[in-house]
């Protein structure tokens, strides 16, 4: 066992430069091919941001997540075959009825303070975050469907649930970060919590440092973790107003900007010193109408008339730049294994949404081009957005003032636009989230009526019965065939009633400098898309896609 490192306190912050200064200033590059073989890595750096403060509780975003896994580990993981593999649990299975998992943990684990890691803890974490101070305070992960806890022996705990509950292992067993009890048993307000004991974790890497401000952190390898030394020594996220001049220069490893055009990756195409990495894309920008504001916003046809009016083909054109495609109506990824076959479209057809308009009593009566509502008021619809998706939204005014509406854009920050579409207070507006490749309960998540708990990913106002009794039996069902069934009648029922439409699709593009490191993939059905994605810390300790 290697002696521990020392690592930087949570109550110090560390500026960029003082961070990342000494490794990022120099735009040298080696000409070494990467480490082969059981070589280890002495540092790979990923563009950072503002993730929060890196533990269970208080980190931001998908990515804070990501990085917070780097140090506390789940009872299993995800690598590139996109199955669960063994983690901290080294074998489990459910019971005949759905209502019980059994783990058996793995042996000799210790946290980073050499305190052994035992079933206690197991226990204690699921409790924590279900019926204690941790239950509102886990950020993306969301609610835990765990009823109840049990320890059979000492390293076998039996995790209780209702009922059965389809997507445990992706979404509970794999993404809920155990804890050291000797440390939490006694927080009450886990997210305000910053003693230095709270980054204390089990997993590969300690916080090493970080600055939220700047958007920086960085992780050293623990050579005393329970999987041996991992591949990687230091992982490191800068902070980038570039991420591919970031990589020409030297300054980070890996790159995956949005909005690319062709001329950008032109230095690094046919270039052996990098590699460039592509997926269909999983990410979107929805259009959500808020079917509590009455008509028109309410009426089907008045929301089909809008999809037939938007031009989504030209919208890849012009805001993806070519690089990426339309999204399918039924609100997953186009390259779901669950995607349901024939959705329909809603092509642009202005003709036909005038007719759809006409039909509804939204016409131009006043012969200036422009429609009014049936009362006779000039109908200028409100498209709220915040200001990453202006261009967005002047894309849709352009294109439905061809069909004879005026579209009217308020424009907020982001912080704004979030809480104000949480709490439903616009009649449309545009949204981004990723995770269209995960599992398909999000649709039950984003879309139920039975769903109490408020955010900006929630569609305001979509009630369907038939889609509420799918959401409800697709949860309980763990034959995947005929969960398959459920999920795209709901995608179906979605598609025709569009309460939702995601309008494209960006192709995701990494590009990578294969010197440094080379093994980097984009875990399948990652949560919304970046958790853990493309910061997945199965590569970084192994240096491998699939296995250890």
């Amino acid at each position: 066992m290697s002696k521990k490192r020392s690592w930087i306190r949570a109550g110090v912050l560390v500026s960029v430069l003082g961070l990342i200064a000494g490794a990022c200033s120099t735009s040298t590059k080696k000409d070494t091919a990467a480490p082969a073989g059981d070589q280890r890595i002495e540092r790979v750096r990923m563009v950072g941001g503002q993730m929060g403060y890196p533990t269970p509780y208080a980190y931001s975003k998908g990515p804070g997540l990501a990085m917070t896994d780097l140090a506390f580990d789940t009872l299993l993981w995800k690598d590139a075959s996109g199955k669960m593999i063994p983690w901290l649990a080294t074998s489990w299975q459910m019971s005949p009825d759905g209502k019980e998992w059994r783990f058996t943990l793995r042996e000799g684990v210790k946290w980073q303070d050499g305190q052994p890691l035992t079933a206690e803890d197991v226990v204690f974490t699921y409790e924590y975050d279900t019926t204690g101070p941790g239950k509102s305070a886990l950020g993306v992960i969301g609610q835990i469907p765990v009823t109840g806890t049990a320890i059979e022996a000492p390293n076998v705990v039996v995790l209780k649930l209702a009922t059965p509950y389809a997507p445990f292992e992706d979404t509970v067993a794999g993404r809920v970060p155990i804890i050291p009890k000797h440390i939490w048993q006694n927080v009450t307000d886990p997210a305000k919590f910053r003693d230095p004991t709270a980054l204390i974790g089990s997993g590969p890497y300690r916080v090493a440092a970080w600055d939220d401000v700047a958007g920086s952190y960085a992780y050293d390898a623990d050579d005393s973790w329970w999987g041996g030394p991992p591949k990687v020594k230091r992982v490191e996220f800068v902070a980038s107003g570039n991420d591919l001049l970031s990589l020409q220069r030297g300054e980070v490893d890996v790159a995956s900007p949005s909005g690319i055009v062709e001329q950008a990756l032109a230095p690094f195409e046919n270039n052996d010193r990098y590699g460039i990495l592509t997926a269909p894309g999983e990410s979107t920008t929805a259009l959500h109408f808020n079917l509590t504001k009455g008509f028109p916003y309410d009426n089907k046809q008045f929301r089909q008339a809008m999809a037939t009016s938007l031009d989504r083909p030209d919208m890849v054109k012009r805001l993806l730049l070519g690089r990426g495609e339309v999204a399918n109506t039924g609100n997953v990824a186009n390259s779901h294994p669950m995607v349901a076959p024939n959705l329909p479209t809603y092509s642009l057809d202005v003709t036909k949404a005038k007719s759809m308009l006409d039909a509804l009593g939204i016409k131009d009566v006043t012969g200036d081009g422009m429609r009014e509502l049936p009362d006779g008021q000039a109908f200028q619809p409100e498209l709220f957005v915040a200001t990453g998706t202006v261009k967005t939204g002047e894309l849709m005014k352009e294109y439905l003032r061809a069909v004879g509406i005026d579209l009217q854009i308020k424009s907020v920050d982001q912080a704004t636009h979030d809480q104000s579409v949480a709490g439903g207070n616009y009649t449309m507006a545009l949204v981004g989230y990723g995770g269209l490749g995960g599992d398909p309960d999000w649709l039950r998540q984003r879309l139920s009526s039975k769903i109490q708990s408020r955010t900006f990913l929630r569609v305001q106002g979509f009630n369907n019965p038939r889609f509420e009794e799918l959401a409800a039996a697709q949860l309980v069902t763990t034959d995947v065939a005929q969960r398959t069934q459920m999920i795209q009648e709901m995608q179906r029922i979605v598609a025709d009633e569009l309460p939702v439409l995601a309008l494209t699709l960006a192709t995701r593009t990494t590009v990578y400098d294969k010197t440094v490191f080379d093994a980097w993939y984009y875990t399948p059905g990652a949560v919304f898309g970046l958790v853990p994605g493309l910061i997945n810390k199965h590569v970084f300790v192994t240096g491998k896609q699939v296995g250890f």
